[in-house]
Formats: structure tokens, sequence, C-alpha cells
């Protein structure tokens, strides 16, 4: 979050219009598929179930709300581009509470969601990304979704954490996010009072604006989640997200310049930041129940190292800020090459449910930070209060590369622990005791405990090849 831009997105044409350059199904009239080379734009509101087909390519124009109980349904290998006219600036996705994006790829075939503008001159902030709005419970009152206020729509009041709002599968989200004011920023992916209901894997954002992955509320489970470049936090969560989140990366070399007007480089980039409430509607401050809660297993998240952040970014740069009243679990992770901090925690009443077990990090892999932890007198994240919680902090001279199979800015980049990597092992084993209750009905069944840390088993399959890119511009 915490992006700043003035720009204005003109009125909303309210109007659902398919404009397509060659008859397919979802036109009026003609055959059941394009023969080749089909274009099409959806613009408006879409509040009849419809399918976005492969063989064409569709361009998201403005703010298109999918409403009314409607599925959006996009068939494996459909690519969607926003709009990056000057006039559609911010063009998104908007998925509101009753409707549902079933958007199902494959790893061979995946569902892309991309800038309109060629490849070498994309950039982060070239379209607003998408927005899911679902009936969880969130602990914040009287509160609309982020982005231009003409579209915002409210969120709070949800009452069923297992509401469905559709399925992601083998989704790619590259170069969104839009940011009209400060702290009403679209991200690449938006998660409001999402519920349990809804299926989320395997979906990678790359150099988007904002956040890659942001979550308020709701309780929807992940796993197999990927972002590349994040023009702020990879993962950000905040006003009661309870949800599990298992096999995680985030990678972080440089920040890409947005695109003029969209927005401007974030003043606080981190890996995760973790909210409970703040802000208006909160009822008890940081104390609005219920609290954020959320697991989060087998992450890797590798930051830039020294000298890549500018001057005005000195608020960022830390793996994982825990703060505002944020429980959860944070277990098996890789934490390497932040330049700030590795773990930061920052206010009084996080530390509180710190000391009740209500926040544990546990079995994490530390190398190549700025620091590990809080330095003494300074916030609540020291040390001293960690070192019963099975971590490891590699010998000075451990690089981030050497944990690694190949560890580059490339599309061959490889997470799986190199021969001698320390993340081969260390890891918590089976889960038992709260953390085996807190984490069954995982995906249908159990959430498993690994004897690594990090998002890749040592002698796995790779599970980010194939349907992964990686680019910056």
């Amino acid at each position: 979050m915490r992006l700043f831009s003035r720009s204005v997105h003109p009125s909303l044409l309210v109007s659902t219009l398919l404009l397509s350059a060659c008859l397919s199904e979802d036109a009026p009239t003609g055959p059941s598929s394009c023969s080749a080379n089909c274009v099409a734009v959806l613009q408006g509101d879409i509040t009849a179930s419809r399918t976005l087909k492969s063989d064409t390519v569709y361009t998201i124009r403005g703010y298109v709300k999918v409403q009314n109980g409607a599925t959006l349904t996009v068939e494996p290998g459909t690519r969607v581009v926003g709009d990056t006219q000057p006039q559609f600036a911010g063009s998104a996705l908007f998925i509101l509470r009753g409707a549902r994006l079933m958007a199902e790829g494959t790893a061979t075939n995946p569902i892309v969601f991309t800038s309109g503008r060629p490849v070498g001159s994309r950039k982060p902030g070239d379209w607003g990304g998408i927005i899911i709005v679902g009936n969880g419970i969130v602990n914040r009152t009287n509160v609309n979704t982020e982005g231009p206020a003409e579209v915002s729509v409210p969120y709070s009041g949800g009452t069923n954490d297992s509401d469905n709002s559709g399925s992601l599968r083998y989704v790619r989200i590259e170069f969104a996010g839009y940011a009209v004011v400060a702290d009403a920023e679209l991200n690449s992916l938006s998660l409001y009072a999402v519920g349990r209901g809804t299926t989320l894997e395997y979906i990678q954002s790359l150099a988007g604006l904002d956040d890659s992955f942001e979550w308020w509320g709701g309780a929807v489970d992940g796993r197999y989640l990927v972002s590349y470049e994040a023009g702020d936090d990879h993962f950000d969560w905040t006003e009661g997200y309870k949800g599990r989140n298992q096999f995680l990366i985030a990678f972080q070399s440089t920040f890409i310049q947005p695109r003029t007007g969209a927005g401007f480089v974030s003043v606080d980039p981190q890996g995760f930041e973790g909210d409970g409430c703040n802000g208006g509607g909160c009822t008890s401050g940081f104390a609005s129940t219920p609290y954020s809660m959320p697991v989060f297993a087998n992450f890797t998240l590798i930051g830039t190292g020294p000298g890549v952040l500018a001057g005005g970014q000195t608020g960022g740069g830390s793996a994982m800020v825990i703060r505002r009243g944020t429980g959860g679990l944070f277990v098996n992770g890789v934490v390497a090459r932040w330049p700030t901090r590795g773990l930061s925690m920052r206010d009084a009443f996080t530390d509180t449910l710190f000391q009740r077990d209500s926040l544990s990090v546990r079995n994490v892999l530390f190398a190549e930070n700025g620091a590990h932890y809080d330095p003494t007198g300074s916030n609540f994240g020291q040390q001293a209060k960690f070192t019963a919680a099975g971590h490891v902090e590699s010998p000075a001279a451990t690089s981030a590369v050497s944990l690694f199979t190949m560890l580059a800015s490339s599309a061959a980049v490889d997470w799986t622990p190199s021969a001698t990597s320390a993340a081969r092992s260390g890891g918590s084993g089976a889960f038992t005791g709260n953390r085996a209750s807190r984490t069954a009905g995982f995906f249908g069944g159990a959430m498993v405990g690994t004897t690594y840390v990090g998002a890749a088993d040592p002698t796995g399959a790779k599970w980010w090849q194939g349907w992964t890119s990686y680019a910056q511009n």
C-alpha cells in the first residue's frame, strides 16, 4: 500500500459491450468459435453468466463489474488484457459479492491477465488488476474497497466465511495495479472478505504497481502463490483475515518504475505486511475482533539485498512486518537478502498476541539480511523472543544464491534447495496439536508439515515451472 497519484478515472460506461473482430460464441450470432485472431472488448457491467473463449483476446476497458450472481468463466489459455488508453487508465475486473470468477487454466495452458502494451514497453500500472468481493467476515465496519471512489463498493458486514467466489488456478496477473490516491490503490489481486469456498492455487503476480496479493478479512485459503517484483508488498493482509496459505515465493531484485500517471514506487515495500485492524471502523483499534489469524507455511521470501532501496523507501525492506494486532502462524520459511530486517514486530498489542501464543513464528531460516530481527530497544521483534522458536541463522558467509539451485532474475530460476543448502532441513515435521487443528481441512485434507523449509521440496516437483514467467517490461 501507500502509493501516491492524483489521477482520476473518467466516468464509467454502464452498459456491457462486446465488440468482436470476428464472430464467436460470445457474439450475438455466428458460429461457436472464431477462426483465428479474434479480439473483443469487455466494458461496463456483466449481469449474466458468460464464457471467455481461448480463441479470442479480450480487452478490459474501464471498470468491468461482474454482479447480480453472474459467473464469468475463462477457458484455459485465454489472454485478457487491460486497456492502456489514457482515458481508460486503471481498467480493472471486479467480481462483486454473489458473483463468481471461474478461471481455471492448466500448467501447460495458463490463463494470462496482462498489459495491453507489447512486450518490451509494459510497466507496472498499465491496468488495474482483479478485485474479488465476497461475503466473509471482516473486523471493520462501514468500509468500501480501495480504488476510485466512483466505483468502490462496500465489503464489510459479511457473515459467511465459507462463501464461494469461484476458482483461480494456473493464472498469471501481470503489470497491474493503479494508485488513484494514497491508501486507495488497486493491486494485482485484491481479496475482500473472500470465503473459504473459493479456490486459489497456482497464481502468479508479475511486476504489479502495488501489492501482489492482499487480503481484507475473510478466510480464503491459497497455495502455490508466486510474486515477482512487487511494487509494494508481496503478501499483505488485514481486518481479520484467517485463511491458510502454503508454498509461496516472493522475489524482489529491483523496483520497476511505474507507468507515468499510474502512481509511484512505494515508500515502504515489504515481503509480508500483516495488520489486525487500523483506521476508522475498527471498533477496538488494533484489538478489534475477530483478530487477523492467518497461517503461512513453506514460504521463500527473497529481497533485493543492499543498495537497491531508494532514499524515500526508508520504511521498507523488511521480509516480515507484523503489526497492528495481527496474530498468525508462520512456519517452515526462508527469509533472505532483505536489506532492513528479516522480522519486525511493530507494536505492544501485537507483542501481547505473541506472548499469548496467538502469534507464532517457527522454523524459519534467516540468511543475508541486513539484520535478522529488530535491534534491542527498537520495536518488539528482538532476537531474544525467538531463540527457542526453531529458527536457524545461517553463517554470515551464506548467501541467498547459495541456498538454491539457481537464483537469478530469469525464467530459469530454480527454487529447489542446492545440494548443500540449509533449507533441506530445519522444518517442523508433521503438524501436531494446535497446528494440526488450525490447518485441518486445508484443500480438503490436512496441511502437510515438512522437514525442509521454504517453498520447494528438495526432491519434489518444481511446481512453479511451466506456467510462471519472469519479465520486467
